[in-house]
C-alpha cells in the first residue's frame, strides 16, 4: 500500500507542476543582447529564440530586440535596458496575464489579444511606477542616472491609452502627453511640458519595421485567440485523459499488489498446514513404531518361556527313561 501512495504522490506532482511558460519569439535582433534564467545561466540572444516567464533580457549598447508575444503582441527592447517576464499566460481565457519589469533603459510594447480583451490583465513595474493600459502601443522608459533628463519613469502613448501610477496618485496617458514619475521624490506623477531629451539623442536601427508588423498581427489577433482556446482545450483534454490512465494503471497496480499478497498469504497458510500434517504424521508413526516394538517384545518373551517349559518336560523324560 505504501508502494502505491508514493506513486499516486508522485503522479499528482508531475501533473500539477508546470514548466515556465513561453513568452514569445525573437523576430529582429539589432546589436547583441543577452538572457538569463532564474537561476543565472546566460544565452545570447539570437532571431528564433525562445523567451519564457521569469527570463530577463539585457540589451548591449547598441542592442535592438523585438519579440512577438504568444497573444499577438509586439515588445520592442531599446538600447542599454533590462527587461524581466514576470508572470505570463495566454490561453484565451479570464485566466490570461501579462506582468513584466522593465528595470532599466526603454521598450515599446504594443498589446496582443490579452490587452484587448482584459486590460487589467496587463502590467508593466518599473522602480518607480507601474504602468496599467487601456489597449494601446505605448513606449516606457526608465532613467537612472540623468544625463539631461530627471530618473525617474517616463511613459508616452502612440495609440490609446495607459495610466502611470504610484503610491501618491496616477496620471491617464493619451497621444501627445509625456507622464514622469520621479525618483526620490514622493510626489504624483505629473505630465511634462516637453518630450524629453532623451528621445533626440536615441538612435533606433529596426525601428520602421514595427508598424507593419503590428498591422498583420492586429488582423489576425481574433483569429489567433480562437486558434489558441482550440488548441490549449485539446491539450487539456489529453492531459486529463493522460492523469485518468494513470490512475487507472496505479489503481490497477495496487490491486495486483493486494492480490499477490493475498495469493503470498494463502501459501504461506498452506505451507504451514502441511508442516502441520506432517509434524502429526511424525508423531502417530511414532507412537506406533513404540507400540509395535513392545508388542515384538512381548512375543519373543512368550516364547522364549514356552521354549523354556518344553525343554525341561524333555529332561525329565531323559531321567526317567534312565531311572527304568
Amino acid at each position: 500500500m505504501r508502494n502505491v501512495l508514493a506513486i499516486l504522490a508522485s503522479l499528482m506532482v508531475c501533473n500539477f507542476a508546470y514548466s515556465a511558460e513561453l513568452f514569445g519569439t525573437v523576430d529582429a535582433l539589432s546589436g547583441k543582447a543577452y538572457i538569463a534564467d532564474q537561476s543565472g545561466k546566460t544565452t545570447v540572444v539570437s532571431v528564433g529564440l525562445k523567451i519564457f516567464e521569469g527570463q530577463t533580457i539585457n540589451s548591449g549598447s547598441e542592442g535592438e530586440v523585438h519579440l512577438v508575444t504568444e497573444d499577438g503582441g509586439i515588445i520592442a527592447i531599446r538600447p542599454n535596458s533590462v527587461f524581466r517576464v514576470d508572470e505570463y499566460k495566454a490561453e484565451g481565457d479570464s485566466s490570461d496575464k501579462i506582468f513584466m519589469s522593465l528595470l532599466k533603459g526603454s521598450i515599446r510594447s504594443i498589446t496582443g489579444w490579452i490587452g484587448k480583451f482584459n486590460t487589467s490583465a496587463y502590467r508593466l513595474t518599473t522602480p518607480t511606477a507601474t504602468i496599467g493600459i487601456r489597449g494601446t502601443d505605448h513606449e516606457t522608459t526608465v532613467i537612472d542616472k540623468g544625463d539631461g533628463d530627471e530618473p525617474g519613469t517616463y511613459d508616452n502613448v502612440n495609440e490609446g491609452a495607459t495610466v502611470l501610477r504610484t503610491a501618491q496618485g496616477e496620471a491617464e496617458v493619451t497621444p501627445g502627453k509625456y507622464a514622469f514619475a520621479p525618483k526620490g521624490r514622493v510626489i504624483a506623477p505629473f505630465f511634462l511640458a516637453r518630450r524629453p531629451h532623451f528621445f533626440a539623442v536615441r538612435r533606433l536601427r529596426i525601428e520602421e519595421r514595427i508598424q507593419r508588423r503590428k498591422e498583420i498581427l492586429h488582423g489576425r489577433l481574433n483569429q489567433m485567440r480562437e486558434d489558441r482556446i482550440r488548441k490549449f482545450r485539446s491539450l487539456h483534454r489529453e492531459r486529463l485523459s493522460h492523469i485518468v490512465n494513470q490512475r487507472r494503471s496505479v489503481s490497477g497496480h495496487g490491486q495486483g499488489q493486494v492480490a499477490g499478497r493475498r495469493n503470498d498469504q494463502h501459501r504461506l497458510e498452506q505451507s504451514r498446514s502441511s508442516q502441520v500434517r506432517r509434524m502429526e504424521f511424525e508423531r502417530r508413526r511414532g507412537q506406533n513404531l513404540e507400540m509395535f516394538k513392545a508388542s515384538s517384545d512381548r512375543r519373543r518373551k512368550f516364547n522364549r518361556g514356552k521354549s523354556g517349559s518344553s525343554e525341561e518336560r524333555h529332561d525329565r523324560f531323559e531321567r526317567g527313561h534312565r531311572a527304568n
